[in-house]
């Protein structure tokens, strides 16, 4: 019996023996990490999970080893240690991570996330650094890797591209955020869409954005002026023109707003005077005499709206200028009509047109006034006098 026992002893003995010895060959990563030994820390970490990989706590800890290995490198070549990094904690959530585990990932994203994304912020707004826009892209690349919904890295990330003139990828980044956006964020996503498809020259999709933006155009003037810009962009004036008139209702004293509803109104006018021209072609009589009081109430309105916008600020330019505009070619549309127009109304059609050419002329005669050396006005106003006095010849008559 003695020695039966003492044989299960030493049995016991050898077996917790070979287990120590097991367990002693086991390479301590932190003590890999305190001596800065990355490399061999992630090959022992890529060898235990390979045995076991339903252990969250490794993929945590080889995504912290990636995350400093990225802050030790340039901002260019972080990519791959913060796409690897995001990897880990992806594993470490579908390994079930508990509760702690699950706080500490999202700490550790929140970290590694700002600190690219701050850094964003502050190259772009130092205009010392000749290539800020493209040093700031990269660190809001990184950014949108850690945290794949931050939204305003998206946001920051296609406005740094804009700067740099990628509008395509500025489109693409906002399109990426759009998907993590709540609706406040996305009503401001559309708007930046919808800009950046008008800068792109795609009125179509920009009006499209601008009204999924879905927001109240009186209280949001940068939407307003946006979806304004796309209609007119796409020829679609009467839309245009409804926004703006409820901005002038608003906004009475705003001269811009009058100017360019006035504008709008001329554009309007200008479509309604070629289908006059066409029922004057088609010998339409009742068409012509509802077209003609259309265009003539449409351009008085137009012509209202430039001239309380230029009463309103009379040393302005523009508005001078918007004024010689609308009356040089309001004059030629009443002109073009009168080949085709019926006899009965030439007389209408030429007092019309002799009148704005009048109003046309003392318009760019302001305008030669404030700037006498502009070759535009000066050929203007000889082009515009020369035909009236050729209309007012007794030969004209």
């Amino acid at each position: 019996m003695i020695i039966s026992k003492l044989t299960r002893l030493t049995g016991i003995l050898l077996v917790a023996g070979f287990f120590y010895s097991c367990g002693s060959t086991k390479t301590n990563i932190d003590n890999l990490l305190s001596e800065n030994k990355y490399d061999q820390a992630i090959t022992e970490i890529d060898k235990r999970l390979a045995e076991d990989p339903a252990q969250p706590s490794l993929y945590i800890q080889r995504a912290k080893i990636n995350a400093a290995l990225a802050k030790d490198s340039d901002p260019e070549v972080r990519a791959d240690f913060y796409t690897s990094a995001a990897n880990d904690f992806a594993s470490a959530i579908e390994y079930q991570a508990n509760n702690t585990q699950l706080s500490q990932i999202d700490s550790l994203r929140q970290q590694y996330w700002k600190f690219e994304h701050n850094a964003g912020l502050q190259v772009s707004d130092n205009e010392a650094i000749t290539d800020r826009y493209q040093r700031a892209k990269i660190h809001f690349q990184n950014a949108v890797i850690i945290r794949h919904d931050a939204v305003s890295s998206y946001k920051n990330l296609a406005i740094t591209e804009f700067n740099l003139g990628e509008i395509d990828a500025a489109i693409q980044s906002l399109q990426n955020g759009l998907e993590f956006t709540d609706e406040e964020q996305a009503k401001e996503m559309y708007e930046y869409l919808g800009y950046l498809h008008l800068e792109k020259g795609e009125p179509d999709k920009a009006a499209n954005f601008y009204e999924q933006a879905n927001a109240d155009i009186m209280d949001d003037r940068n939407l307003a002026f946006g979806l304004i810009n796309a209609y007119i962009a796409n020829g679609n004036y009467e839309k245009a023109a409804d926004i703006l008139d409820a901005l002038v209702a608003e906004n009475p004293d705003n001269a811009n707003l009058r100017n360019v509803y006035g504008t709008q109104l001329y554009e309007i006018t200008a479509n309604i005077m070629n289908d006059l021209q066409d029922a004057y072609t088609a010998n339409d009589s009742v068409l012509v005499e509802q077209i003609l009081f259309e265009a003539e109430g449409m351009g008085d309105e137009a012509e209202n709206q430039l001239i309380e916008a230029f009463r309103r600020d009379t040393s302005n330019t523009d508005y001078i200028e918007s004024l010689a505009v609308f009356y040089n070619n309001l004059s030629a549309k009443y002109l073009s009509l009168i080949p085709v127009a019926f006899e009965k109304d030439h007389k209408r059609l030429n007092d019309k047109a002799n009148m704005l050419i009048n109003f046309a002329i003392d318009y760019y005669e302001k305008l030669a006034e404030v700037d006498p050396n502009n070759s535009t006005y000066n050929t203007r106003l000889e082009i515009l006098r020369n035909l009236k006095e050729r209309r007012n010849s007794p030969s004209a008559n």
